[in-house]
């Protein structure tokens, strides 16, 4: 586990269900990973609380796939969106295959700004690991 990794997540209740099966997603939600002193960390934008960044210990339940991407991200610019609001509404716009309009970050939006990857193309967590692992699912 190195800081850049994609962690993707599956969750087992029926909100997960639905946000894969809307974004046509083998995963419901994902972060990059940030091993601060040791202790690996997911930075993310969640539907409850926005852009924070969280300890993996504490996400186990919600069965994270961690990929190495071999990118560096910024920490400083990766922390300074915490607080940032969460957009359900680019979320839903991502799982209809658009961009979003940047009123908030949605989890795969957030995760591609600090991979480096091009911005608000409507990225949801499949299209996100297909463009990194060609097919990652």
């Amino acid at each position: 586990m190195n800081t850049g990794d994609l962690v993707l997540f599956r969750g087992r209740g029926p909100i997960a269900w639905l946000i894969r099966t809307w974004t046509r997603s083998a995963w419901d939600h994902c972060g990059v990973l940030w091993v601060c002193a040791g202790v690996p960390m997911v930075i993310e934008a969640r539907f409850w609380g926005g852009v924070a960044a969280h300890a993996l210990a504490n996400r186990q339940k919600d069965g994270p796939t961690i990929y190495p991407t071999g990118r560096v991200i910024n920490i400083p610019l990766a922390l300074s969106h915490c607080g940032d609001n969460y957009s359900a509404k680019d979320a839903i716009r991502a799982g209809e295959g658009e961009a979003g309009d940047h009123a908030g970050w949605q989890c795969a939006e957030f995760a591609a700004m600090l991979l480096g990857l091009p911005g608000n193309n409507g990225w949801t967590p499949q299209s996100l690991a297909d463009a990194l692992y060609q097919k990652a699912a």
